[in-house]
């Protein structure tokens, strides 16, 4: 629902900056992002841009002074699709402002710690702007989806944005350039289900949990403050928590989205489309985080998404006799399951497939694949020795090229038999 803001805007006079205030009318980002996710990928790039331009005249106006709260509650979609910062000084903004201070939202968009006071506050707005584009990522679907080279982009450029490290940007001017333009050619997207969904994970954001209620926090004393102590309140959000009229803070779950708002992914019902894309949105919310854990979790995630997408397919396949490709889909399984019992469903269930096609050889290979695994399993190495026996006990029967390849023996092996033979013969 648009309502109107008042926001930031400024004026350029050559290398000089003057910032004035007005009123527009728009949406703030976190709710223009729930109700629009689709958005086209160009216009992503442009908002990134703009905010970044916004932040660096932000700076040079108030020479130097940090914006400091840059979040999805600070930033105005106006009805022309522009973006502005909101203006945290102005009483008509305080209701957005008392969301903004929010714990949940303070602890994924404000930046803590640093070596020193100046050191903390100086990467404040560089650390929320990278939190910021991690969000939109995460929580929209670009349109067309964003190329392998987009991503590896963004990631570099939320990484510097948000890590301490010696290649980290210094100044918000050194991002405007990094921001990718679209590319013209669309990725190609022609792929199988289970790599699709392990294709996905590539995208987006590590701040959040789930797509939708994506952060966790304590209300504390948010109502508490007006807006203009908000802004010129002294400390990084380290120093902030740890206010409260009691001294101690109750903790609970919260989303980004007011209570009373509908939240998009966990009220009301989904489509399958909409299950299988919120899946895809949980990988990439780890994976840009860039760290030990985040891509712990996104192999963990991916792993168990892959046994259940794969698992299904084999079973389609095989009822739609689809032969070769639920073959190609047990073989897959055979490789990724763990404990004896799911690797002797895979194995058996290729093999049988196998030997049904005539592919004694093929499911006699498939067998000793899956003994490395199972190496005690009877069942395995019984239906083994059954199909070795088909393979070699039929009279009359020509060996296929690969089964002539599957069990051809050494050069040596063979040279060594046929002198022994002579030497009989003789």
């Amino acid at each position: 629902m648009e309502e109107m803001y008042e926001v930031l805007k400024f004026i350029e006079h050559g290398t000089q900056c003057r910032q004035s205030m007005d009123c527009e009318r728009g949406e703030l980002l976190i709710f223009c992002l729930r109700d629009n996710p689709r958005q086209k990928k160009e216009i992503l790039f442009d908002w990134f841009r703009q905010i970044s331009i916004s932040l660096d005249q932000f700076h040079r106006c108030r020479k130097g002074q940090r914006y400091r709260y840059l979040n999805p509650y600070s930033i105005v979609v106006s009805e022309d699709g522009k973006v502005y910062l909101l203006n945290l000084e102005a009483p008509e903004n305080e209701p957005v402002i008392k969301k903004m201070q929010n714990k949940a939202v303070r602890k994924h968009f404000v930046k803590r710690g640093g070596r020193t006071e100046k050191e903390a506050e100086g990467d404040m707005d560089l650390f929320g702007y990278g939190r910021t584009i991690q969000f939109v990522l995460a929580y929209t679907e670009a349109v067309p989806c964003l190329t392998r080279r987009e991503e590896k982009k963004m990631a570099r450029v939320i990484e510097r944005c948000t890590e301490l490290q010696k290649k980290g940007y210094g100044d918000i001017r050194q991002v405007t350039g990094d921001i990718p333009s679209p590319a013209k050619r669309q990725p190609f997207s022609g792929m199988s289900g289970w790599k699709k969904a392990a294709v996905m994970a590539a995208g987006c954001l590590g701040v959040l949990a789930v797509p939708a209620v994506i952060l966790s926090g304590s209300n504390g004393d948010a109502g508490s403050r007006t807006a203009g102590e908000f802004h010129s309140e002294e400390g990084h959000a380290a120093g902030a928590e740890g206010e409260g009229t009691g001294g101690a803070e109750t903790e609970s779950h919260t989303a980004v989205f007011p209570e009373h708002e509908e939240d998009p992914i966990t009220d009301g019902e989904m489509t399958d489309e909409e299950y299988i894309t919120a899946a895809g949105r949980i990988l990439k919310t780890y994976l840009l985080q860039n760290t030990v854990e985040g891509n712990e979790q996104t192999l963990l995630l991916g792993k168990e998404l892959e046994l259940e997408v794969v698992r299904s397919l084999a079973a389609a396949y095989e009822r739609q006799e689809m032969t070769e490709e639920a073959i190609l889909a047990y073989g897959r399984l055979l490789e990724i399951e763990e404990g004896t019992g799911r690797i002797e469903e895979a194995a058996e269930k290729k093999m049988k497939l196998e030997a049904g096609q005539g592919q004694y050889a093929r499911a006699v290979l498939t067998g000793e694949k899956a003994l490395q695994k199972a190496e005690n399993s009877e069942s395995i190495l019984d239906l083994t020795e059954k199909y070795r026996q088909e393979l070699e006990g039929k009279p009359g029967r020509q060996r296929t090229g690969s089964e002539e390849n599957a069990f051809e023996q050494p050069a040596g092996e063979s040279e060594a038999g046929e002198e022994e033979k002579d030497g009989r013969t003789e």
